[in-house]
Order: structure tokens, then C-alpha cells, then sequence
């Protein structure tokens, strides 16, 4: 072979390669799916989140007093429990039945913490998480449940703080004793070193007096709010795997069985791809090919 014939099928070769990875390319970048950044439509936070927990607090019927030794009377403490409940629905349709739990929220006094709406394989799907007052909870489950034609998930629970609350309660009663006794040694201070020494011992416990009442003000302020985590999709497969279905071989079959239709799916549309590019493609190999052969022809002939 010449080293005309080697460069032009070298030229071949590196176009054909060129082409192929820019459709392969083009094709992965087109169907890639959404990443959880990728909304459609976004509903900013505007609800308050618990800082250490994260969860929000909910009011109950108050427990029984206990009993104090040496004669002191019985104190009643009302119990403050976070209360979450998380569904995951098949609708008709996402977007609508979304809509719809927003203005539910809303209409019962309540509003929306979060509300994501993106597409996987060109299929809607949602979560949206909204609060309502705590005696509407019950009520707002149902008619979540009303707008599902099957409920794949479910799960409501509570939470017990009320023995934080106490404990900022005892910790609070500390802190503003310690303050008393530093005033009462500010008065006595002399020097403007004592002075200084004694102010900076105060400051530092009105910090943590303020932290302390800003932390029982959200819990009792959040008392009365529950917080409903809802997931919508057109089929179960597009929703979160519910943690008992994990190991589920139907379940699972399912799941399976659409990655492998979503593959072949790709595969199609890259052979599709392939063959739509053979305008540009198709006549650099017939142009190479014509080029190799009238190089070739002159040698036959001679021989």
C-alpha cells in the first residue's frame, strides 16, 4: 500500500471516529436525567426549620402530672412532639394534583417548606412539603390519599421533645440566677479590671440566655405546625423505593425491567442518530474510496 493509500484511509478513519463520538456525545448529553438542582419549577423555603433537629413540633393532650416528694404538688408539663408524615402517590396528573396539596396547605392556614417539579425520561415527577396546623393533619393525610389512584408509601410519626424543652426550661433558671449573682458582684467590683472581668462573664450569659429562649420560643411557636412530605409520580417506578419494598422481587422486576426498555430506547436513538449523520459521513467514504481506487487502477493497468 502507498502512503497516498495511508493517509487517505487515515483521514477516513479519524472522521468516522469524529462523527460517531459527537452523535454518542450528543446523544448521552440529550437524554442525561435532571439532577435534583434541574427544576422546572421551585418554590423558595419560606418555612422555619428546627436547628438542631431539623424537624418541626407539634402539640398533644398533656400527660399527667408528677408526683414530688415531701408534700409538693403535682405538675402537669404539656408534651411538645414532632409530628412528619411522608407519602409517596401515583396521580394522573403531577403537575395538577401538586397544585392542588399547595392550595390545601394554604387554605387551612398552613404554607409550602419546599415544592420541586422535574422530568425523568420525559416523565413528570414531584415532591412537595408543606405544613399545616397540627389538627388538620389527619384530614390533610386523607385528602392526599383522595388524589392518589394508588398510595405506594406511607408513613406518619412523632417525636417527644418535651424533654428538651424542660431542659431548657432548668437551664434557663440557671443561667439567670448566674446573672443575679455576677450584678450583684458588679456592684461590688472595685478596680476597672473587676469591672471589665465581671462584664464579660455577663455578656457571655445573657448570650446563652437569649439562645435558650429564642430555642423555646420555636419550639412552642412550631407546636402547633406538622410537616407532610409528599412524592408524586405517573407510575410507581418513578417513585422512591419504599424502605419494606426494597427487597420485593416483583417490586424490583419492575424497576429492572424499565432500565432495561429505557437502554434499548437509547441505543435506538443513537443508531437513528447514526444513520441521519450518513449525509455528511456517507460521502467522505464514497469521495476516499473513489480517491483509493484511481490510485490502485494505474498499477493494475502497468501490471
Amino acid at each position: 500500500m502507498s502512503l497516498a493509500q495511508k493517509i487517505v484511509i487515515t483521514i477516513i478513519v479519524v472522521l468516522l471516529v469524529v462523527t460517531l463520538g459527537g452523535m454518542i456525545l450528543g446523544k448521552i448529553g440529550v437524554g442525561s436525567l435532571p439532577t435534583n438542582g434541574s427544576r422546572l419549577g421551585t418554590t423558595p423555603q419560606i418555612g422555619v426549620t428546627t436547628p438542631s433537629t431539623g424537624k418541626e413540633v407539634t402539640n398533644e393532650v398533656p400527660a399527667t402530672g408528677t408526683t414530688e416528694t415531701a408534700g409538693t404538688k403535682e405538675t402537669a408539663t404539656t408534651r411538645l412532639v414532632i409530628k412528619t408524615g411522608e407519602l409517596n402517590i401515583v396521580v394522573k396528573n403531577v403537575v395538577e394534583s401538586a397544585k392542588k396539596i399547595i392550595q390545601y396547605a394554604q387554605k387551612r392556614g398552613g404554607w409550602v417548606v419546599q415544592s420541586n417539579i422535574q422530568e425523568i425520561e420525559e416523565l413528570p415527577i414531584a415532591t412537595v412539603v408543606v405544613r399545616v396546623p397540627i389538627e388538620d393533619f389527619d384530614e390533610a393525610i386523607t385528602y392526599i390519599r383522595g388524589l392518589a389512584t394508588k398510595v405506594n408509601y406511607e408513613k406518619s410519626e412523632g417525636q417527644d421533645v418535651t424533654e428538651e424543652y424542660v431542659d431548657l426550661e432548668s437551664r434557663l433558671r440557671n443561667l439567670e440566677a448566674t446573672e443575679k449573682q455576677f450584678l450583684e458582684i458588679m456592684k461590688k467590683a472595685k478596680t476597672i479590671e473587676e469591672i471589665l472581668r465581671v462584664q464579660g462573664e455577663i455578656s457571655k450569659i445573657r448570650g446563652e440566655i437569649e439562645q435558650a429562649k429564642g430555642r423555646m420560643l420555636f419550639l412552642e411557636r412550631s407546636a402547633k405546625m406538622a410537616t407532610i412530605t409528599v412524592n408524586l409520580a405517573l407510575s410507581e417506578e418513578l417513585l422512591p423505593i419504599p424502605p419494606a419494598e426494597r427487597w420485593r422481587p416483583s417490586y424490583v422486576a419492575k424497576r429492572a425491567w424499565k432500565s432495561v426498555v429505557t437502554f434499548w430506547k437509547n441505543v435506538s436513538y443513537v443508531a437513528v442518530t447514526f444513520f441521519v449523520y450518513a449525509v455528511i459521513w456517507l460521502p467522505i467514504v464514497v469521495i476516499a474510496y473513489l480517491i483509493i481506487w484511481r490510485i490502485r487502477k494505474p498499477k493494475k493497468e502497468k501490471k
